[in-house]
């Protein structure tokens, strides 16, 4: 890898935005709210410094001059600012800058001296002029390792091509289209990733952020085929899910009721059966207020004897199991004996 020291003004970053791309794949969009974006201009227009932006310079066939490696957060709220999209509104007032007001004013209401010393300022850029892909990416999380990008930000700037599968299906599924799973912060590719692992190891290994990280990189080139299959098996999956999801009034939000009833699922088509999806409905909903009922109270179930006792004793382990490391691989098949308990009579019958 070689990379270049060098200085560019603000306006020299404004002259060249459409040729900067500020959202290659490894990228999470647009994450910064209005006050932390008001405090980076407001350090800017007092002179202070802010941290290197790092930008790849790519090849002459690109429709872009870089790709942002590091910095798009700034780059966004630069660019934002000098367009006039907010203004230096923060809850605590910010006092004057060499006698001038800048409280509530967009760039254009700025005095002359405050614009000018904002376009000239300079920021440091380390231009990176020769690297591999991966070493790129490895660059970029080595960069995010000391800040807020959460664990399924990071594996999507690993390249391989179960990343590259993971993503396709939490982009396009219908499943995840019709959910009110938010999309924001690659949280649907962070679910799709739970679904891999549950196909991958089927219950005996932990499927917490470090083994999502080395699924990745252990499904390489040379097991496309392995993955494509990994793949058809969640999609049919998902295809049952998102029927059940819409009978039920869209409440399948949470990560580990998607995951155990997702593995049910692949589990009972493994076997050759076709989900009745009214019955896998009605199972799912009775589950769930059961479920609410006693989440805070677990104890109650294994209290006395109640009629359904080996029910109840399978949902007293569940709701502790759901407490606690829900990732770890005891807990995974926990809540499976659990959920094939109350869910006994799923299949379509013919």
């Amino acid at each position: 890898m070689q990379i270049v020291q060098t200085c560019w003004s603000i306006q020299k970053f404004d002259d060249n935005r459409a040729l900067i791309n500020v959202n290659p794949v490894w990228q999470r969009g647009p994450a910064w709210k209005g006050p932390r974006q008001v405090l980076l201009i407001d350090s800017i227009l007092r002179g202070m410094d802010i941290p290197k932006i790092y930008l790849h310079r790519l090849s002459a066939t690109s429709p872009y001059r870089y790709d942002a490696v590091d910095g798009q957060q700034r780059l966004r709220a630069i660019w934002e600012f000098k367009a006039g999209v907010f203004a230096l509104d923060h809850p605590e007032t910010l006092s004057e800058i060499d006698g001038h007001p800048v409280a509530g004013l967009r760039f254009d209401g700025l005095h002359t001296d405050l614009r000018k010393k904002f376009n000239k300022f300079d920021i440091s850029v380390a231009e990176i002029v020769s690297a591999t892909r991966d070493e790129i990416t490895n660059l970029f999380s080595r960069l995010q390792m000391g800040v807020s990008l959460n664990p399924a930000e990071l594996r999507n700037a690993i390249l391989s091509p179960m990343r590259h599968v993971i993503d396709a299906i939490a982009t396009s599924h219908v499943f995840f289209l019709n959910s009110r799973i938010s999309g924001a912060r690659y949280k649907r590719q962070d679910y799709a990733a739970h679904a891999f692992a549950i196909v991958a190891y089927q219950g005996r290994q932990d499927v917490k952020a470090p083994d999502l990280k080395r699924m990745l990189l252990d499904f390489g080139p040379s097991d496309t085929d392995r993955i494509l299959e990994m793949s058809a098996k969640i999609g049919d999956a998902l295809n049952v899910l998102a029927d059940v999801n819409e009978l039920v009034g869209h409440k399948i939000t949470q990560k580990w009721i998607f995951v155990d009833f997702l593995w049910l699922f692949m589990q009972h088509q493994a076997a050759g059966a076709t989900i009745d999806v009214e019955k896998a409905a009605t199972s799912y909903l009775n589950f769930e207020q059961k479920r609410r009922e006693f989440n805070s109270r677990p104890e109650e179930l294994i209290r006395g004897r109640r009629p359904n006792q080996a029910l109840d004793r399978h949902l007293y382990d569940y709701i502790l199991a759901f407490k606690a490391q829900g990732a770890e691989q005891a807990n995974l098949r926990t809540r499976n004996v659990a959920i094939r308990a109350f869910c006994p009579d799923i299949d379509r019958r013919d």
